[in-house]
């Protein structure tokens, strides 16, 4: 039973990963649309809300 929490556990966390990157990719494309379509108010509303967390997620899928 024990190896079968460990798998649980190991499969949540790598779901909550896959989670957030995806999240992450999707927002940093919103951006990246709003800066070529809108300019500086657009890349503002987009990034509106965002939690420091999602910003530095952000900031470093854009420097890739």
């Amino acid at each position: 039973m024990r190896n079968l929490d460990e798998f649980a556990a190991a499969l949540s966390q790598v779901t909550a990963q896959a989670t957030r990157a995806a999240t992450t990719s999707s927002r940093t494309r919103r951006v990246i649309d709003a800066a070529a379509s809108g300019g500086e108010d657009a890349v503002r509303r987009a990034v509106a809300g965002m939690s420091t967390a999602d910003l530095k997620r952000l900031k470093r899928q854009l420097e890739r």
